[in-house]
């Protein structure tokens, strides 16, 4: 009787391993349904993209007429790439839902967007959607083919992710690039927004203008706390998809399921 505390601890040893690993170092079903489920960073990135595309009707009454020109141009700029980045973002979130499936061992089935997209998806110089990210999605699309093609065969859940993650690393620094090109235009809206506030708070010094120069200074604060949240939330995205890049890289490092 004596030993039996021995041999518990000994059993309960056996079970927590077990449900640690998933055999012989390979990813286990429920790190690759956390990964699958964990969906803050691209919620994230699609919320702050949007933003991005929207810039111009946030400017918009701040703008003088050559300004407005300009911005034109850019917002017209803006819409065609963020079909593109739209695009990216749903082949990311595709790919690792479709990992989720095979974890589950159910079947998945990618979006008709995604089937059509291989021959879409344009490079955009200097963004981060360039040449590399085009063809790594074009990689990750492939990959949902198989799983479309191979449900219910979960050992090839690992192999998957070895193949894959190569083209994941290169759409993620993709995604972290844009969110680099969002801070800094969010940086240049923030400049020109709160600069003409500045200028007309200065010049509004009559009595008549005084409740506008008030007005002016809660419409200043609140740019001043919504451009610095954004700073942040740029920030936190790229924390939370270099996390999600470096969990893939570890999960697809452990081989295959058994």
């Amino acid at each position: 009787m004596k030993r039996l505390p021995a041999i518990a601890l000994f059993l309960s040893s056996l079970l927590l391993g077990g449900c640690a690993t998933s055999g012989s170092g390979a990813p286990a079903s429920a790190q690759v349904l956390a990964l699958a489920d964990d969906a803050k960073a691209l919620q994230a990135f699609g919320e702050l993209a949007l933003r991005h595309r929207d810039s111009y009707d946030r400017l918009r009454p701040y703008l003088s007429e050559r300004q407005d020109a300009s911005e034109k141009t850019l917002d017209r700029q803006r819409r065609a790439m963020h079909a593109d980045v739209a695009l990216l973002q749903l082949g990311v979130s595709q790919y690792l839902q479709g990992l989720g499936q095979l974890a589950r061992d159910d079947r998945f089935a990618f979006t008709s967007e995604i089937n059509a997209a291989g021959v879409t998806l344009r490079a955009w110089p200097g963004t981060g959607i360039d040449d590399r990210a085009v063809t790594a999605y074009t990689i990750l699309l492939r990959l949902l083919a198989r799983m479309h093609g191979e449900a219910r065969q979960r050992q090839m859940l690992g192999q998957l992710m070895q193949e894959g993650d190569a083209a994941l690393q290169t759409l993620v620094s993709a995604l972290n690039s844009l969110l680099r090109l969002y801070d800094k235009a969010g940086d240049n809206e923030r400049d020109i927004v709160l600069g003409l506030l500045e200028t007309d708070i200065a010049f509004a010094d009559t009595p008549a203008q005084r409740l506008l120069a008030v007005l002016a200074k809660t419409v200043q604060q609140s740019k001043v706390d919504e451009y610095r949240l954004y700073g942040l939330r740029h920030t936190l995205a790229q924390r939370q998809l270099a996390a999600l890049a470096q969990e893939h890289a570890r999960l697809a490092a452990l081989g295959e399921l058994p």
